[in-house]
């Protein structure tokens, strides 16, 4: 991909993060990078354990080059991302802290986008 059209896609990324961000019962997290290969799938989810995201590129010649999670609970509360802790890139699971007794907190809407890259190639670096 030439690094125009890498550079117009985070932009994009960004923008959308911005977007999800102006919601204030929302939480956004991003890690990895991002490629033009995304793939956008919703999962839902209580809050208050973790959850782990299916890899959706995981299929032959291709593997998982970053993540962006979105959760929100209007107008409720602030449900808060937090990734799992370990190695560089963990990209599940992931823990929502939103306790159960905050009306909307045993369902959350999680939308998820994965971008995926050929198999075998190092980080873009794009964040």
């Amino acid at each position: 991909m030439p690094p125009l059209a890498r550079s117009l896609l985070a932009l994009a990324a960004l923008l959308a993060a911005a977007d999800a961000r102006a919601n204030p019962f929302c939480d956004f997290a991003m890690i990895g990078d991002v490629t033009d290969r995304p793939i956008t799938f919703h999962l839902t989810v209580a809050g208050g354990v973790t959850t782990t995201i299916p890899d959706k590129c995981a299929m032959p010649g291709s593997e998982l080059a970053g993540e962006s999670i979105n959760v929100c609970n209007t107008p409720s509360s602030k449900p808060r991302i937090q990734l799992a802790l370990g190695s560089d890139l963990n990209f599940s699971p992931i823990y929502i802290d939103c306790p159960g007794n905050i009306p909307g907190c045993s369902s959350l809407d999680v939308r998820v986008t994965q971008f995926c890259k050929p198999a075998g190639l190092p980080p873009v670096g794009l964040y």
